[in-house]
């Protein structure tokens, strides 16, 4: 009877009831059976009153619960009007729990008539045993729906828009790993792998990444663990996981199950401009892309949304995970900054900006006398190669972002305290001052002059830059939003010199000035040019080669092969779990060997 007190606790007010009735019609089925097998086989008309007594009551049963599933719906409707916002999840939850005083009472009323039909045609020696059976599979049943552990099913948080679901998985030795998946208008969004699980007996200790604790008791009959969330800063809120079934969460895998072994399929053909074909026919090995699509299932690069490749400006492969599809917009992150490039090469191409050597304080001649100390002397370039070298901690650095007035002021009163040109620092609030280069430059803000100028070239139509937007500048460090087809329009016009379909967007010299690695990037090798990453990967014959790539957190990527003539675009949500990385790994191992040159 484990569940027993979660369908009292989802029925209501109407649970008691419900059980209380449970009983009498279990106490009148055991008294009807006990008259049936008297010795004298009992009189047949108390029989028949007391097996209408059982289904009576066994009917009063379901009404009751009909009644309840009736005040659960009026309640839930009374508070989604009086709410000034609700997600969409929370509103199915409740449509789903509203059904579980009428399923209660439904049970009673199917337990009723089986020993209203059972006292009527078996044999009087049986009844006991078979009601005996009878009441154990029901019980049986009832406990099947409960979490029989910790390991199995989800645990659900609401918070706000989100809903976060606590997966813990047993390993070899009986002790749990916990990983949290956010999930955002119905599908997952990102994971985040818990530090560490302790679970002593029903107490629950773990530790998120960032040092957020949750502290909880387990109360698996009830499906529920009654806990508070615990942040760095000593403050604390309450924070309940209740439980549900894997089933319900079906986006939670990367594809729905049962769907067998992948292979391999041509994109679709959707009028965008893109030119679709099967792999072989553009040299590539169909089984390559299997097993780097296998290997994406089997979680070898994290937690992947989708992945596409092209050869020679055709899209041989496009993938989707986890729900999501080729018309979803998703946030590139820091690609932006190498779009935002783009974009003041066409400045640049078009005589809105006579070069990279301007002078950023040209730009904001209203801040001038409030400078810090050595903007006079740096330039486009420097801002365009994070080599502006201004005196900023390693926590602004990675954590400050803002645009408009405010923020570009803020930046432009920073001092220089290193070598410009000279050291390499990743500082995404500095790349938000060419939202205000951009609006001196052309007269329109970055996300109108991108319509114009590249966007509308490429045929791309649909976008969303509005995140963070403010006073109408666009954020330049990683707000836009495209469909994955575009950023691979992106990829391939950028790999071609700046040509997409015959027409030369942007000129080919600043493409390959953007691609150009001025400096050092890192320990890893890379590379960095104008707001694009270059670095050296293992060829599949052993030799190395060439790869530049815009590159947004959570293995958000535009991958361009020059030598193989091949763009690969990513995106995902593997900001938190240390695998921003991991699908470069997988592409060299699956997807290069099965990449031929004889096309090249």
């Amino acid at each position: 009877m484990n569940a027993m007190p979660s369908l009292l606790r989802l029925s209501g007010l109407f649970g008691p009831a419900l059980a209380i009735l449970g009983g009498v019609v279990l106490f009148l089925s055991i008294r009807a059976t006990w008259t049936a097998t008297r010795g004298d086989g009992g009189t047949g008309p108390v029989l028949r009153k007391q097996t209408n007594a059982v289904l009576f009551w066994g009917a009063a049963s379901a009404v009751l619960g009909f009644l309840g599933q009736c005040q659960g719906v009026y309640l839930s409707l009374s508070a989604i009007q009086a709410a000034s916002e609700i997600s969409p999840q929370i509103v199915a939850d409740g449509f789903v729990i509203s059904f579980i005083p009428t399923l209660f009472g439904l049970g009673i009323l199917a337990f009723a008539v089986v020993v209203w039909v059972c006292l009527r045609i078996l044999p009087p020696r049986s009844l006991p045993a078979f009601l005996v059976v009878l009441a154990v599979a029901g019980c049986g049943a009832t406990a099947e729906e409960g979490p029989p552990n910790l390991g199995e099913g989800v645990w659900t948080l609401q918070a706000g828009a989100n809903l976060f679901l606590w997966e813990f998985t047993p390993d070899s030795a009986g002790a749990f790993r916990c990983t949290v998946h956010d999930f955002l208008s119905g599908l997952k969004f990102m994971e985040t792998p818990c530090a560490y699980v302790n679970l002593d007996g029903v107490a629950l200790g773990l530790e998120m990444p960032n040092g957020v604790r949750y502290e909880g008791r387990v109360d698996l009959d009830g499906g529920l663990i009654d806990g508070s969330l615990v942040y760095t800063d000593g403050s604390s809120r309450e924070a309940p996981l209740q439980w549900a079934p894997l089933a319900e969460y079906p986006t939670l895998q990367p594809r729905p199950p049962g769907e067998g072994q992948y292979a391999y399929l041509v994109p679709e053909a959707r009028g965008d401009g893109w030119m679709v074909a099967h792999a072989t026919g553009e040299g590539v090995d169909p089984r390559a892309l299997e097993g780097t699509v296998a290997s994406v299932l089997e979680g070898d690069a994290g937690f992947l949304k989708s992945i596409l490749v092209l050869r020679g400006g055709v899209l041989v492969l496009e993938e989707y995970f986890h729900g999501y599809g080729p018309e979803d917009l998703f946030p590139i992150q820091s690609c932006t900054k190498s779009v935002s490039s783009l974009l003041v090469g066409l400045a640049i191409q078009e005589g809105r900006i006579t070069g990279v050597d301007v002078p950023l304080l040209d730009f904001f001649p209203e801040e001038r006398a409030g400078a810090g100390v050595g903007w006079e002397d740096l330039t486009l370039e420097h801002l365009l190669t994070m080599s502006l070298a201004l005196d900023w901690s390693p926590e602004e650095a990675q954590n400050l972002h803002g645009v408009g007035p405010e923020a570009f002021r803020q930046i432009l009163q920073r001092a220089v305290a290193g070598r410009p040109g000279g050291d390499w620092e990743y500082v995404s609030m500095n790349v938000n001052l060419l939202a205000g280069v951009l609006r001196k430059a052309t007269g329109e803000h970055a996300e109108a002059f991108a319509e114009t100028t590249l966007f509308g070239p490429l045929g791309i139509t649909e976008w969303d830059w509005d995140y963070a937007k403010t006073d109408g500048f666009n954020l330049m460090d990683g707000s836009l939003r495209l469909r994955p087809r575009d950023m691979a329009k992106i990829g391939v016009m950028v790999m071609n010199g700046g040509v997409w379909q015959g027409r030369q967007v942007l000129e080919e010299e600043w493409v390959r000035r953007s691609l150009t690695p001025y400096l050092s990037a890192g320990s890893g090798g890379e590379g960095y040019g104008y707001l694009w990453w270059t670095m050296e990967v293992p060829g599949p014959d052993g030799r190395p080669i060439q790869v530049a790539f815009a590159n947004g957190w959570g293995s958000q990527f535009i991958l361009l092969f020059p030598e193989m003539d091949l763009v690969v675009v990513t995106t995902g949500g593997n900001q938190e779990n240390g695998k921003h990385l991991a699908i470069g790994e997988v592409l060299i191992r699956e997807l290069m060997p099965g990449v031929s040159r004889d096309l090249l």
